[in-house]
Parts: structure tokens; sequence; C-alpha cells
């Protein structure tokens, strides 16, 4: 099922790493450096704008990360930067839990299953954005574990490009597929630049 999603903020970023194909992407250590409500060092690099999601309210937010409710919600906009400047705005469209693969030959492997967030990102400076983005994606469950991207696509929709080379104004759009425990409780979705390595990350908090 699909759960409600709410805050977004900006991070430290840790490196995510992709994982190969139909392979569980698990980072060695938990997570901790992510909490909600959390703001880089530089809070006056923050910010959010109003977007739109077909599952769910369209809300506005503000520049520090805060919308209704004291944080994000689903189709809001977080504004973080890439190691060369360039400057996104990254919403969470959706986030599919559990995502059906399109492939009967590629499935979770036993005691898995897949869930896909889908991001836009749109180049909003002036530098240029060449990326990966899938490997700059994390799911983190309610242990402090975390997830990268694995291989698949699902009945949710296109996948994000494996590659993008954004210039100004200019935008991608896609799901990201995570393998993760049958049981495992997903507490965040983030998105870091630079495939993790940059110093920014957009959060999304999942909501019950």
């Amino acid at each position: 099922m699909r759960r409600q999603l709410s805050t977004a903020a900006i991070v430290i970023a840790l490196a995510a790493t992709a994982t190969a194909c139909n392979s569980d992407g698990v980072d060695a250590k938990p997570d901790n450096s992510a909490s909600q409500g959390a703001v880089a060092p530089d809070p006056g690099k923050g910010g959010a704008d109003k977007g739109a999601d077909k599952g769910g309210a369209d809300k506005g937010a503000d520049k520090g990360g805060a919308g209704q409710d004291g944080g994000q919600v689903v189709g809001n906009t977080v504004t973080i930067k890439a190691k060369n400047g360039a400057q996104l705005a990254v919403t969470l469209k959706n986030f599919a839990d559990p995502a059906q693969s399109d492939n009967k030959f590629m499935k979770p492997s036993a005691g898995k299953r897949w869930v896909a967030a889908q991001l836009e990102i749109v180049n909003t400076g002036k530098e240029v954005y060449d990326d990966s983005p899938a490997n700059g994606v994390k799911v983190t469950d309610e242990a402090g574990q975390a997830y990268t991207h694995s291989i698949g696509s699902t009945t949710a929709g296109a996948n994000m490009p494996a590659t993008v080379k954004l210039s100004g104004g200019q935008k991608a759009l896609g799901y990201v597929v995570v393998s993760m425990p049958e049981n495992a409780k997903v507490k965040t979705i983030s998105f870091t630049p630079d495939s993790g390595f940059a110093k920014e990350t957009a959060e999304w908090t999942i909501k019950k």
C-alpha cells in the first residue's frame, strides 16, 4: 500500500552505493545522521517550492524546509546543491510500497520486497547537473539500516534515466527501485546529488 509522505529536510549527506542486478542495496552501517527536521550547516541554501502530486495534496512550504504542520508533504520540493554548485529542485512525487516488478524474470530475492521512489529533479541554476541520480537515493528503515538502489523496473512507472546531464531549466523524472527486507518498515527516503557524495541531501519522512 502507499503511505502518506511528509517531512523533507536538508541534511549532511552520506555516500550511497549502487547495487548489481537483482541484488540487495544495503549500507554496511545504519544511517544515523539523517533525522527529521535536521538542517545542513548553511540553512540559507535550503528552500522549498510549491509542487503537485497526483496522489496527495498540493501544499506550500517555507524557505527553511517546513510546510504545513511543520513539515514537507507529498509534491513539495526541496532545493539542494550539487558539488559543482548546480542548484536542484527535487520533489518526491510518489512512493510505491511494495513495488511490483514489470518483468517476470527480475524480481526481489526471497525474503525481500521492492519499494520505488518517484523523483523529479529540476536544474534551477546555471551550472550543468551531470549525474547518475539513482546512486544517490537511499531508503532507511526504523532500525536505522539504509538501503540503496537495486536494478529493476516496476509497474509503478518509468525508471529514472541511468544518467542525466541537465542544463538550467531542464528536468528528469522517474522511479528508483530499492530492495529491502519484507518486514522492514520504511522511515525515510533521501536523495543526495553526485551519486551520494554531495554535501546537501533532500530527505522525506514516511508518515504512517
